[in-house]
This record gives structure tokens, C-alpha cells and sequence, in this order.
């Protein structure tokens, strides 16, 4: 990745050589020294800066200075969800999407210069340290990271818009609903201790997806539940599943792309990093998904659901040059025609956020009666 611009300021002129004789001058040299000094006196106190990027200023028979005008930033980290889109120090605002369960989170911002000062909702935060933690409500919440270049003046603003799920409407979380695991789960790879990872691509190309997965036990007052092991599967950009071969899913027995499975930590949190989904005739766009409590994967699944996706984000992406050799679906153009979430999606849509160029986070909070 290459590395971030630099907001240089500019260099201020030399000025212009007098171009007439100057009169001799009566004063003793001692005082004809010091008023040389003090009409340099500006040019050399600027000649005190340093560091990232500079402004040079210089005069007849001054010093050379530099002042830091680097107010950008070079990396900027969150503790829970994911900015949208990736980070860039030539963007200056993302969206991040978190669950319900995540009330607050800290912010870690590092500067590209050592020279710059950075403030995290107005409170300083060392350069590479996290914030304190920043409390979370339903809804849009604005954090605001500014960066002050070392001249003291020069500054950019970096905005985020933190998105927190609502729970249900009692309050509580809400059972997510059992869902069929459908033609494809190919089952045999739990035993397979290779599939225990986060990033499921294998090299398919596709709209680069973070997904984000909290689990809630109803059964204790919506406590993160932590070390159930989490199965998830979808098809590719074109439709097609890994571990099947037929007329319809094309010729992929002994493949395993776009599935994995990750253990829940403390949080009740799994992460995986995968693709856009395609689509096959029948089926409006989703993932699947299994938990196993107490990550036991030799019992049957605890729970087994399935995640829908925006129809907006849907339509954005299959227009993309990725995705046009499939377009859109034109089997199943609603939830509604769907046979898997026409009886409604409210507990299983994806809060998701980010765009085709850069991609997509999503989350969801997966209420179980643990």
C-alpha cells in the first residue's frame, strides 16, 4: 500500500536581492551585526521545526528551516467492528457497523508524524494508543479524530459514524430463527481441523466481505456466550458451492472455498473474512450457518440459520464488473418469493456497511437459548 499523501506547505520565497548599492553605513560594526540578526530573527525561529514533512524557509545569508506540516494519519484501528471503507489516509470518513452487545470501544489512531498531535472526541491520545473507551448508544453515534500537524496549525479531520444494532423489541436479544441447512453443507469438513480459519476465500475473487458474528445466551440474560465453534458456507460470485458436483453447481467435489469455521471468544465474537455472495436459481442471496456449543462438532448443531443480505447492497454488487458475467438474480427478486425468508427477515438481515470498491462489513447478533 503505498504511503499517505503528504499535506506539504508551502515554501515560503526567498525574498528578492537588492539590486542597488547600499549606502555605506556610519554604525560601529558590533551594532551593524545585531540589526542583520534581527531582520533574519523570523526566518531562524522557523529554522526550529523538524520532522514529517516541512516547509523550507531561507534569506540572504540565513539559516535554512523546516516546520512539520504532516497531519495525516497512517493506520487507524477500532476494537470492535471494522471501518468502511478500509483505511486510507486519503479518506476521511467511514462507517463502522457493531451488534447490539458492543456498548462501547476504543480508538486507536497512529500518526505519520512524530511531529503531530492527535485528539480522539477532543481528548489527546498518544500517537499508536487507544482512547479510552467511547460508550456506544442504539443508533448512529459520531466520532470525530483530529489530526494537528507539528506548525501547530495545520489539521485533518478524520469522521466516523458508529452504527449500534437495536435488540429486540422487549429489550432483550431475540432467538434467531432455525433456518433448513439446505443442499449444500457438506458436513464431512468438521472433522477437518484445516477448515478452523478466519479468512474462507481460497482465491475466489469476489467483493471483499468482513462478517461478524455475536452470539447471546436468552437463557442468561443475553451473556455472550464463548466457545462455541461457528460453521459458516456460501456459494461463490457465480453460484457455485465447494464439495458438490451436478448440472446446477458445477464441478467442485473436493473443493472447500467459502467455508470455515471459527471458535467464539470471550465476547461471543467469531470473525470471518470472505466474498460477496453470489446466487443460484431458487434462492435470493445468503450464508449459512451452524453452532456447536462448547465447540463440540461431532453433536448435532445447537442451532442452524441462515443470514440475508440488503436488497440495495445486493443490486450494487451483482452490477459490478466481478459479478457481471452472473448480473442479477433473475430466479427470486424478493424476500418475499424466497422459500427460506418469506415469512420475514427482521432477525436475520446483516447490518452491513462500505461500498463495491472497497468492500463490506457486516454483523449480526445470533440470539440462542444456550
Amino acid at each position: 500500500m503505498p504511503p499517505p499523501p503528504r499535506l506539504d506547505a508551502p515554501a515560503p520565497t526567498s525574498a528578492p536581492a537588492d539590486t542597488a548599492t547600499p549606502p555605506r553605513s556610519s554604525a560601529p560594526p558590533r551594532r551593524l551585526a545585531l540589526g542583520r540578526i534581527g531582520s533574519l530573527g523570523t526566518l531562524s525561529l522557523l529554522g526550529c521545526g523538524g520532522g514529517g514533512s516541512s516547509s523550507t524557509a531561507s534569506g540572504t545569508g540565513g539559516s535554512t528551516g523546516s516546520v512539520s506540516s504532516d497531519a495525516s494519519l497512517s493506520a487507524l484501528g477500532l476494537s470492535a467492528g471494522s471501518l468502511s471503507p478500509a483505511f486510507s489516509a486519503d479518506t476521511l470518513s467511514y462507517t463502522v457497523a457493531v451488534s447490539n452487545g458492543v456498548n462501547s470501544l476504543t480508538v486507536t489512531p497512529t500518526s505519520a508524524s512524530s511531529q503531530a498531535g492527535i485528539t480522539v472526541n477532543g481528548s489527546r491520545v498518544g500517537s499508536g494508543s487507544a482512547s479510552a473507551a467511547i460508550a456506544l448508544d442504539v443508533g448512529s453515534n459520531a466520532l470525530t479524530v483530529v489530526v494537528t500537524a507539528g506548525d501547530g496549525s495545520t489539521t485533518r479531520t478524520y469522521s466516523l459514524s458508529v452504527a449500534r444494532a437495536s435488540a429486540s423489541a422487549s429489550g432483550n436479544c431475540a432467538l434467531i430463527p432455525t433456518e433448513t441447512q439446505g443442499p449444500y453443507p457438506l458436513l464431512a469438513i468438521l472433522s477437518n481441523t484445516a477448515m478452523v480459519r478466519s479468512d474462507i476465500t481460497e482465491g475466489k475473487t469476489g467483493v471483499p466481505l468482513t462478517l461478524t458474528l455475536t452470539l447471546e445466551n436468552l437463557n442468561d440474560g443475553c451473556a455472550p456466550i464463548a466457545n462455541a465453534a461457528v460453521y459458516i458456507w456460501h456459494c461463490d460470485k457465480d453460484g457455485g458451492y465447494s464439495g458438490y458436483s451436478s448440472t446446477a453447481n458445477g464441478n467442485h467435489a473436493g473443493e472447500t472455498f467459502l467455508r470455515g469455521i471459527q471458535v467464539s471468544d470471550s465476547a461471543g465474537q467469531v470473525r470471518f473474512t470472505t466474498i460477496y455472495p453470489g446466487w443460484y436459481t431458487g434462492r435470493i442471496t445468503h450464508i449459512h450457518a451452524q453452532v456447536y456449543l462448547n465447540d463440540q462438532l461431532t453433536v448435532t448443531a445447537t442451532l442452524t440459520t441462515q443470514f440475508a443480505f440488503p436488497t440495495a447492497v445486493t443490486s450494487a454488487v451483482y452490477a459490478s464488473t466481478l459479478y457481471a458475467a452472473h448480473g442479477q438474480n433473475s430466479s427470486v427478486t424478493s424476500f418475499s418469493a424466497d422459500n427460506v425468508f418469506s415469512d420475514g427477515t427482521s432477525l436475520q438481515m446483516l447490518m452491513i456497511g462500505g461500498d463495491v470498491a472497497s468492500g463490506y462489513a457486516a454483523e449480526i447478533v445470533m440470539g440462542l437459548a444456550g
